[in-house]
């Protein structure tokens, strides 16, 4: 277990969870009029306006620096300034804590599904595409579970320096039940930092959270598109999957798996990425499996189920993980755009080793778009069902529903 070094004497107490001050979205969510609640957990305040004796950090004064400010504030009195830089630190390990509610332990069972953490954060400088860090919570012996601050988790999509942006973690998101963690004796919340930046951080908090079923998304059966790379009037049926960056349609017939890709991206077509790399890059990854009516809780990948992905970069490469092996035989066609980029694609089903899927049918199903920053190297990933929850590239339970609807076309 790595050494947590308390904080010293810091300014002012923490104030209790018994002197909170309610808000009006939390009095609407409580079980309980009289105190804010989620299912009967009450100690839903994490940090609100002062550190104190419930925080902690590691004491390396050239590589991380925790102060309550006044300068920004998200609410309340005072937000926490942290400024790190991993590469300075001449430890292996930077972080810090929060031992909420005077470190007793806190009963995690009746909110796994119903809560999430929540915090307000705020760049000093420049916008942020998530956070380098890790947050975990750890119970009286030492275990944790851990989940990262990755885009999906920032509400507004990204960190700026303008304007507070809010993180939202589902409590599903962090393996409690795979790590071993005593969920009913949570200890504390821990943050991990990776390599470097200066944010304010500021109502760090348990919330109420409805974690939503499969998506399901449903297109209409029509004529092969013609692969150009330009999206021609009714040549794609039906409303695509919406992500933050981007919108793909989807089609199929006897032949092949049909795709198109209209990107937002600053920086678009860059992957110089082969083989089963091609993820870290500009791609788009489509997961499904090829039988229906197989278990949506299963959490490993089974025969029928097929991962490709489809690098953005100057060659139109296509990998299938499920078979680690490269994809011939399909078409590939990008074209620049105002914004990014369009690209259009046809799998055949040959190629995949599979039969095509059949239409009225609900088939198991998952989209990501990987993108790059000027580096060349994935710096997000926007995924459809399973936008809250890493891991759909092994997981089939994260991904949602798909299905073809038949019309006078065959």
């Amino acid at each position: 277990m790595k050494q947590l070094l308390p904080v010293g004497l810091l300014i002012l107490l923490l104030n209790s969870c018994s002197v909170f001050k309610p808000n009006h979205f939390y009095e609407e969510a409580s079980d309980d009029a009289d105190k804010p609640n989620i299912a009967g957990f009450e100690a839903l305040s994490v940090y609100s306006d002062q550190l104190s004796s419930e925080n902690w950090y590691t004491q390396e004064p050239l590589a991380l620096k925790v102060k309550g400010e006044s300068e920004q504030v998200y609410s309340g009195t005072q937000a926490i300034s942290i400024e790190w830089n991993k590469q300075a630190a001449t430890v292996n390990w930077l972080g810090m804590g929060f031992g909420w509610l005077n470190w007793s332990g806190k009963n995690f069972e009746s909110i796994l599904d119903k809560a999430a953490l929540s915090f307000r954060v705020k760049s000093k400088k420049g916008t942020l595409n998530g956070l380098p860090w890790a947050i975990g919570f750890e119970d009286f012996s030492g275990t944790q579970a851990w989940s990262g601050v990755t885009p999906n988790f920032v509400k507004e999509g990204n960190i700026r320096d303008d304007a507070w942006s809010e993180v939202v973690i589902p409590l599903s998101s962090f393996p409690f039940e795979a790590r071993g963690v005593e969920v009913s004796s949570i200890k504390q919340m821990i943050v991990q930092f990776e390599s470097s930046g200066k944010v304010w951080i500021d109502e760090v908090r348990l919330v109420p959270f409805n974690a939503k079923g499969r998506s399901m998304h449903e297109l209409m059966a029509s004529p092969a598109p013609q692969i150009d790379g330009m999206l021609s009037l009714n040549e794609w049926a039906g409303q695509p999957i919406e992500l933050p960056k981007g919108r793909v349609y989807l089609n199929w017939d006897k032949q092949n798996l049909y795709a198109a890709l209209v990107a937002e991206d600053e920086t678009p077509g860059m992957n110089q990425q082969t083989g089963r790399d091609i993820w870290n890059g500009d791609a788009l990854e489509i997961a499904f499996s090829s039988l229906s009516g197989m278990n949506p809780k299963r959490s490993f990948l089974f025969p029928e189920d097929c991962h490709i992905g489809i690098g953005m970069g100057e060659a139109a490469l296509i990998y299938n993980w499920s078979k680690e092996a490269a994809v011939d035989g399909a078409m590939v066609k990008k074209t620049p755009s105002a914004k990014g980029y369009t690209c259009e694609i046809a799998i055949p089903w040959a190629s995949l080793g599979i039969l095509p899927l059949n239409v009225n049918t609900p088939y198991d199903f998952e989209l990501a778009l990987d993108m790059s920053d000027a580096s060349g190297k994935r710096d997000v990933q926007y995924r459809w069902n399973s936008n809250d929850k890493e891991g759909f590239h092994q997981n089939p339970s994260l991904w949602g529903t798909i299905i073809q609807r038949n019309n006078h076309h065959e």
